[in-house]
């Protein structure tokens, strides 16, 4: 444990207090503006399915992306990071490959063509949307990764030895009381369990089952995902160009992708994102973002699914 927390020690030795502060700032902006407008749901994704749609997430999430790495200007280092021309390349690939995963539709169009059943072809459709454009995502890392980085290090995290499984799970279960508390909240209970959204059409009893373990895994293999773009390619893939200051931008940058989700969880998604990435710079792995993330969002559809059972069964 002390290992962990000499972790958290040098990265704070590292800050500039005043940077944070503009950060925290730079952040907080942000956030009241998207809730007051509702920027993601209410005007981004009114586009849908046009090219507007691709454009519009890659603006916002440059102003959090290049928006916080330009903030490093403050000082000599930062400058030197910021004049390397393949620090902005990998930047650009960054935005286009998240705003290409958020814009990703055309898989909908071949399963309509395949299943005529509505109910069916709803439930499928909502589960590709988790698996499709997430695999889109995964390829085209890889492929950068095969391309740039393949020998100077392994896949973008995915390094077993040296993990402290036993910490990440006990950091897991201390999650448990903040996520119990956290779903008395009615936006927490409006929003999970996102399983939801497929027992809203019509199942049969046996299928049933099925169609819910399978939304679950497309839902877990997500974040899966998730970890593997914030935590390993924004981090382990920056390293040897930011080094440190890869974490921040990365964090910020994992905030902005909550825009759509309840306001509690938007905020503390910059900690949690700033946490693991931390663990993930200094361990040179991606196992306990995974670990943790997976269990919490799992631990979240089982405990809302409680509310949800409640209400339904009074």
């Amino acid at each position: 444990m002390r290992e962990i927390l000499s972790y958290f020690k040098d990265f704070w030795k590292e800050q500039n207090l005043f940077h944070l502060i503009f950060i925290s700032l730079f952040l907080s902006f942000a956030i009241h503006l998207n809730y007051k407008y509702d920027i993601e749901n209410g005007v981004i994704d009114t586009y849908y399915s046009t090219y507007k749609h691709f454009l519009y997430y890659f603006l916002l999430y440059s102003v959090a992306f290049i928006g916080t790495y330009l903030s490093f200007l403050y000082d000599k280092k930062g400058r030197r990071i910021l004049k390397n021309p393949w620090l902005w390349v990998r930047i650009i690939f960054a935005l286009t490959t998240f705003s290409l995963y958020c814009y990703f539709y055309q898989y909908r169009n071949w399963l309509a063509h395949w299943i005529s059943d509505y109910n069916t072809l709803q439930i499928l459709s909502i589960c590709a949307d988790q698996f499709f454009q997430s695999m889109l995502m995964f390829i085209l890392l890889v492929s950068f990764w095969l391309i740039f980085d393949r020998k100077e290090q392994p896949l973008y995290g995915f390094k077993i030895h040296g993990t402290h499984y036993k910490i990440y799970l006990l950091m897991l279960l201390a999650m448990l009381p903040l996520i119990i508390a956290a779903s008395f909240s009615p936006d927490f209970q409006s929003y999970y369990p996102t399983l939801r959204r497929i027992l809203r059409f019509d199942m049969s009893p046996e299928a049933k089952p099925w169609y819910i373990l399978l939304y679950e895994l497309c839902y877990g293999q997500e974040f899966f995902h998730t970890e593997f773009f914030f935590r390993g390619f924004l981090i382990l893939g920056f390293i040897k160009l930011a080094g440190s200051r890869a974490i921040l931008p990365a964090a910020v940058f994992y905030c902005f992708i909550h825009f759509g989700k309840p306001a509690g969880e938007c905020i503390s998604s910059f900690f949690g994102g700033l946490i693991l990435g931390i663990l993930s710079y200094r361990s040179k792995s991606i196992i306990a973002g995974i670990i943790i993330h997976l269990g919490i969002a799992w631990l979240m559809e089982i405990i809302a699914g409680f509310w949800l059972w409640k209400s339904l069964f009074p």
